[in-house]
Order: structure tokens, then sequence, then C-alpha cells
């Protein structure tokens, strides 16, 4: 019973700490587009003609915003966190144990 319990105090603290690693994944996606919002100059060249830049021009965005790629990496962190999509997540981790040990 004991060691139950000490299972399930440790797998609470892990998601306490990657929710408190989302949040401050959050505030730093904030902060660091906040201020690359205010430098206008921001472009830089990944690869060929692939660029990333927070500039504006007549049409909206000059090229590839910096803070659109890196969203969707937020959200793909945000689905893992809170468990909305659990595809290969720690749950079935452990049935694949349980099925392989029978």
């Amino acid at each position: 019973m004991e060691d139950i319990n000490k299972y399930k105090i440790a797998k609470a603290r892990k998601k306490v700490e990657d929710i408190k690693k989302f949040y401050k994944h959050v505030v730093t996606y904030i902060i660091v587009n906040l201020f690359l919002t205010f430098v206008w100059k921001f472009s830089f060249k990944i690869f060929g003609s692939f660029i990333l830049s927070n500039q504006f021009n007549s049409d909206g965005f000059k090229h590839i915003p910096f803070w659109l790629i890196w969203g969707i990496f937020l959200i793909l962190d945000a689905f893992r966190t809170f468990d909305v999509i659990t595809i290969f997540g720690k749950d079935w981790e452990e049935r694949k144990m349980k099925e392989f040990m029978k």
C-alpha cells in the first residue's frame, strides 16, 4: 500500500513539474515575441529562401512570422502537458509494459 502511495506522489510531482515547465514556456513565448514586435529589423534566413521575420509590409507579414511557428510548437506542448492527445502518452507506455509482462 505504501508503494502505491509513493508511486502516486511521484506521478503527481512529475505532472506538476510538467505544468510548471509549460507555464514557463508560455511566459518566455510572450516576452520574446513582445520584444521582437518592437524590433523592426528582425529577420534571418534559415535555408534557401525560407525566411523567418516579424516585419510587416503593405500586405501584412513580409515573411513567415517567427511567433507563428513557435506558437504551433507551444500548442503541441500544451496538448502533451495537459494530456489532450494521448496517442503515445505515459499511460500508453504503462499499458504496453503491463502487456509485455504478461
